[in-house]
């Protein structure tokens, strides 16, 4: 069973913020293989204080009992305890949602890389997002570009799931979705909300639930084709570019085509969520 740690900037339920995060969340959790030891909130989607709060929120509706702790650019509390619980645990993988800010902090209080299996982090383009009405900013990694480029320096094994890589696999609310888990339930409100949200702002009826799809990563990476490359630590990251260079080898792995992504990861929560 694999033991990771989630950081994120969840903001289900929030107007006009997207609720990936959450989907990635209830995901794991539900995956029978899979351990979260610690969740941990971070800003990006919004600031630290809404995430926190959100993903709370939603902890305490499905009594959820995993560690929660709220960190971010104003306290160190998120980065100890990512460094507490990776000492205390062998093979941890970080799952990363937000900004990278937690990470930096827990490997600046002398967290040992040593500890950390995989860092997997959601974010990071190659090129423009472009949908129907306009443009989608990079996800994550720009937020706090200089943790990013700390956290890349120092961490040996790196898979990013680009933005550009989710883009292909979206998932489709229909008008009055039925379902059967209290988790799924649970999102139901928040996917029809961005649902009609992300058609106003991009053209797009079709969600990308891109923190989803690096969760996935984790518990089936056999549904990818992992891609080495070495790119530039540098000041194109405040954009979320991955570009070309010679600094740092990490992995940007590409769901292999045939594989319908959403409907596994629904389905997983469906059958596993409350059994």
């Amino acid at each position: 069973m694999k033991k990771v740690i989630i950081d994120t900037d969840c903001t289900i339920d929030v107007k006009g913020c997207d609720l990936d995060d959450a989907f990635a969340i209830l995901y794991m959790i539900a995956n029978p293989n899979i351990e979260v030891k610690l969740v941990t909130t971070t800003y990006g989607n919004n600031n630290e204080d809404v995430t926190y709060k959100a993903t709370k929120k939603m902890f305490d509706d499905l009594s959820i009992d995993i560690p929660l702790v709220k960190g971010g650019l104003y306290t160190n509390d998120g980065g100890a305890a990512i460094k507490k619980t990776a000492e205390e645990n062998e093979d941890m993988t970080i799952l990363s949602l937000g900004s990278t800010t937690n990470t930096q902090k827990a490997l600046s209080l002398g967290l040992d890389t040593k500890k950390i299996n995989s860092f997997v982090a959601m974010g990071g383009i190659t090129e423009e997002l472009k949908f129907k009405k306009k443009n989608m900013r990079e996800l994550n990694l720009s937020i706090d570009y200089l943790s990013t480029n700390y956290v890349l320096n120092k961490v040996k094994n790196v898979d990013i799931i680009t933005g550009n890589n989710c883009m292909s696999h979206t998932y489709r609310v229909n008008d009055h979705p039925t379902y059967k888990s209290p988790y799924m339930n649970y999102l139901k409100k928040s996917l029809i909300r961005l649902t009609d949200e992300f058609l106003d702002e991009f053209g797009q009826r079709e969600l990308v639930v891109w923190d989803a799809l690096a969760a996935l990563y984790i518990t089936n990476p056999e549904f990818f084709i992992d891609h080495k490359k070495n790119i530039c630590l540098d000041e194109n990251l405040l954009n979320g570019y991955l570009v070309k260079g010679n600094d740092k080898k990490v992995n940007l792995p590409e769901l292999k085509d045939g594989i319908d992504a959403m409907d596994y990861i629904v389905n997983v929560i469906e059958k596993e969520a409350f059994i």
